[in-house]
């Protein structure tokens, strides 16, 4: 008996030792790197000092909202998760993408996100708002999630993650994944310096402290916490919008992205006709507002190099402050979308904090698709195979 008592405590004792702390991921929806100089947030501040940060997180193509989300938590380019813009064609489903679609047709989702590995890997994990956080993997969600509603206020986000941390041992979950838009809804609607986004970014910034402070005094800051941002802003001009619908010809489809336009066609006539008129538009211009490319010349680093579903057959590339013309009224100050290499405006951010991670240094920048292998190291997951990401980063990362 006493052989027994002994051999199940020792077991006990070996998982005990072997759990990892729980991981808390948020998500700064819109946060330039170059805010943290601009704009001096303390309390994030504080976590580059008080854990490990980038010089800059960057960002995939296209620097839009969705495929940069579903980058960092799938660990792959958007031509392998398949959200390849926040509007796209999908030929087979034949239909134009919607942000959080997924809920509706689980095809537009072809990577599986953290959250479904983690519970695979026999682990609890919980989303307050992720894009396509609502998609069945396998028809499986995570084990606790809230469907998106763009109102409910920062606070409450942060006070239901400090919630799930309370749960009992066996209804925790380890990974915990968070999302906050406020930032960028002032970026766009306001701009660089305006009082609004400044307003925004502290608000957010003191909300960050208290949760840090309840971490630490609750768990006694026995929770990794890993603060990212898809991309950052860029300042456009009121006078470069572009018209463009009158190049379209016949049943070519074109989906307006904004800073992209999409052209798929199965006609090769009508979309060749297409492409000349938008070439002719720019061709006498030392200082084009766009830029033209066919599928065979998609530049290597956007990761556009198969074919499948869709991926278009021409992508007309708005140069930075030019947008396209939307049916929609557009007033904007700032935006994002155009190609990451070109424009270190789009720069995200990188800080995570907590017992597996160092404290006080910087790593030189890394594309978000190795925000994954770093995320799944700290919560000591089974390195996840087949993905773009590369866990020789995470490893200079994670302790």
């Amino acid at each position: 008996m006493y052989l027994k008592a002994s051999i199940f405590l020792c077991c006990l004792s070996s998982s005990v030792a072997l759990a990892k702390v729980p991981l808390v991921l948020l998500s700064i929806d819109g946060f330039a790197q170059r805010y943290i100089t601009q704009y001096k947030p303390k309390t994030l501040m504080k976590l580059m000092e008080q854990g490990t940060s980038a010089k800059a997180l960057l960002p995939v193509y296209p620097s839009k909202t969705f495929p940069n989300h579903l980058s960092i938590i799938t660990g792959v380019y958007p031509i392998n998760h398949g959200i390849v813009h926040n509007a796209f064609y999908h030929r087979e489903i034949e239909q134009v993408y919607k942000l959080g679609d997924g809920k509706n047709d689980q095809r537009w989702l072809t990577a599986e996100p953290l959250w479904h590995i983690n519970e695979m890997q026999g682990n609890k994990s919980a989303v307050y708002f992720w894009p396509e956080s609502e998609t069945p993997i396998n028809n499986q969600t995570p084990s606790y999630y809230f469907p998106y509603k763009h109102s409910t206020p920062n606070k409450q986000r942060l006070d239901q993650i400090i919630s799930w941390l309370r749960l009992p041992a066996v209804e925790r979950p380890n990974f915990i994944a968070g999302y906050f838009a406020s930032i960028d809804d002032a970026g766009h609607k306001y701009g660089e310096n305006s009082p609004q986004l400044i307003t925004a970014i502290h608000e957010l910034d003191d909300l960050l402290a208290n949760f840090v402070a309840q971490i630490n005094q609750e768990f006694n800051g026995q929770v990794n916490i890993v603060i990212v941002s898809d991309h950052g802003m860029t300042k456009i001009e009121k006078h470069h919008v572009i018209d463009w619908e009158e190049n379209i010809v016949g049943n070519v489809k074109a989906i307006n992205g904004s800073t992209q336009l999409y052209l798929y066609s199965d006609n090769e006539a009508e979309l060749t006709q297409s492409i000349n008129l938008f070439k002719s538009k720019q061709s006498n211009t030392s200082d084009p507002s766009y830029r033209l490319y066919i599928y065979e010349d998609y530049p290597a680093h956007w990761h556009f190099n198969r074919k499948n579903s869709v991926i278009p057959n021409a992508i007309v590339e708005a140069s930075p402050s030019y947008i396209f013309r939307s049916k929609k009224h557009y007033d904007t100050a700032e935006t994002h979308g155009y190609d990451p290499m070109f424009n270190r405006d789009i720069d995200a951010i990188f800080i995570a904090t907590g017992p597996d991670f160092s404290t006080d240094k910087q790593v030189e920048p890394f594309e978000n698709i190795h925000v994954l292998p770093i995320i799944s190291r700290a919560l000591g997951l089974k390195d996840v195979e087949n993905i773009d990401g590369k866990y020789n980063i995470a490893s200079k990362i994670v302790n």
